[in-house]
């Protein structure tokens, strides 16, 4: 298994990837851990993990910049690189803290996968039959699952899909009644890309639980995905229209300074912030 995350060649994403890499190392995984690094103009910096300089795709849309366009860009590069064409590929984000082991499954089966489901991603709900109607084949809108990172694929599985996930992530970002209904200026177009152009080349996903959320006060699968800050209150979702004690995010952290670890209302971000306190601790020593 080869596991790889895309970012960005600036400080914001650096220092995640080195706390991924921190965690990745102490839980015990084994198996190669790949920055693919988008250009930025910036000087280039020093990845504890190994890396890839790729193309910066955030342009390749018409309606401005457009950072997730990096993840499916960055990885159809990379797999069109060479490399071991049977491994199997573990997709995760930077923004990812490990709490325990994924298990290596060896290669994946052609046409078979493993994923994370997303409850926003529900068939059923307007904005994702909007963007079915408009961007999926008929032929394949029985397949399609509400599925996104994390992913596990067959690499000659994911070197088919890759440059259609691109293409896929730009029509559904720059087609206006779509980024019109989903949120955030559609941000999950690409995860929407990803389903519809796996269901259509027929590959299906086993669902699986690889990781929680923070400030779901939960520490049952391995991966701590930091995408919401960390609350002070137990039992809370984020929410940026209540009134709630916000310890500690990604978007305003400064590396290497030392966070609130026992103030954390949550299990997963006292898990979280411990780990950052270890290695902010030991890279200003």
């Amino acid at each position: 298994m080869h596991v790889v995350f895309s970012c960005e060649n600036t400080q914001y994403m650096w220092w995640q990837a080195e706390l991924l890499q921190y965690t990745y190392s102490k839980v015990g995984m084994q198996s190669e851990l790949t920055a693919l690094v988008s250009a930025t103009g910036e000087p280039a910096r020093n990845f504890t993990c190994s890396s890839m300089e790729v193309s910066n795709y955030e342009s390749h849309g018409v309606t401005g910049i457009f950072k997730p366009f990096n993840k499916p860009g960055s990885i159809a590069e990379w797999a069109a690189a060479g490399g071991p064409e049977e491994d199997t590929v573990f997709i995760i984000d930077p923004d990812s803290a490990f709490v325990g082991i994924v298990p290596d499954p060896g290669p994946l089966p052609l046409g078979e996968a493993c994923a994370q489901s997303h409850d926003y991603m529900d068939l059923s709900l307007p904005m994702s039959q909007t963007v079915l109607n408009r961007h999926c084949s008929q032929e394949a809108r029985g397949r399609v699952q509400p599925v996104g990172i994390y992913i596990m694929i067959n690499k000659t599985d994911l070197a088919r899909l890759a440059p259609r996930w691109l293409q896929k992530t730009i029509d559904i970002r720059d087609d206006e009644i779509c980024r019109n209904a989903l949120p955030d200026q559609a941000w999950i177009s690409d995860m929407w890309a990803y389903a519809i152009v796996a269901a259509e080349l027929g590959i299906r996903h086993h669902i699986t639980s690889f990781s929680q959320m923070t400030c779901s006060n939960c520490l049952a699968y391995p991966i701590i995905h930091y995408c919401f800050p960390v609350l002070a209150e137990p039992d809370q979702w984020w929410d940026p229209s209540r009134n709630q004690t916000r310890l500690w995010s990604k978007w305003d952290y400064k590396p290497w300074d030392l966070p609130p670890a026992s103030a954390a209302g949550s299990v997963e971000g006292r898990a979280l912030l411990d780990n950052l306190t270890e290695l902010a601790t030991a890279r200003n020593h």
